[in-house]
């Protein structure tokens, strides 16, 4: 029990000198449904999502994580109702016709400010992994994104050769 609460105090000694702590579980919120918070992440990407695709959308979230001042996003967008989208009346037609293009997938992230939340970053139909671009831009933890930082360690860490 000593050691580790010895080994502990010594990772929250180098966090600052590693310049992030690692995530823990307990530290991501996946705001339940119907929540205020859940509201207000969804309401600030919307009118972004409303924008490229043409109208009104409505989200079915498969992925909402919140760590501090960030939020990320993984949603299926339909219209209110749930009719879905008829992406070939959208400037995403040409992508999706060639196979290059996600419906079920549309990400984003978010950053709270003093004005509230603000969209950073939208990926609307990736066929790669688009947040990992961001995690790296923001120095944010795979966690966020519902990932290990084992498989994707925290920007400037020496990632594994293989066979080691």
């Amino acid at each position: 029990m000593r050691l580790a609460r010895v080994l502990s105090l010594c990772l929250l000694a180098l966090a600052p000198v590693l310049g992030q702590a690692p995530a823990v579980a307990g530290d991501i919120q996946q705001p339940a449904k119907g929540s205020e918070l859940r509201t207000t992440l969804l309401n600030a990407a919307r009118p972004t999502f409303e924008s490229e695709i043409g109208g009104p959308v409505e989200f079915v979230v498969t992925t909402l994580n919140v760590m501090d001042t960030w939020a990320y996003g993984d949603v299926k967008v339909q219209r209110p109702g749930g009719a879905p989208i008829n992406w070939s009346a959208t400037k995403f037609a040409d992508d999706n016709a060639q196979g290059m293009f996600d419906p079920e997938h549309n990400l984003f992230l978010l950053t709270q400010g003093a004005n509230g939340w603000s969209l950073v970053e939208v990926a609307i139909g990736p066929t790669d992994v688009a947040w990992d671009w961001w995690r790296q831009q923001h120095n944010l933890p795979a966690e966020l994104f519902g990932a290990s930082s084992v498989d994707y360690p925290p920007v400037g860490s020496p990632r594994p050769r293989p066979g080691n």
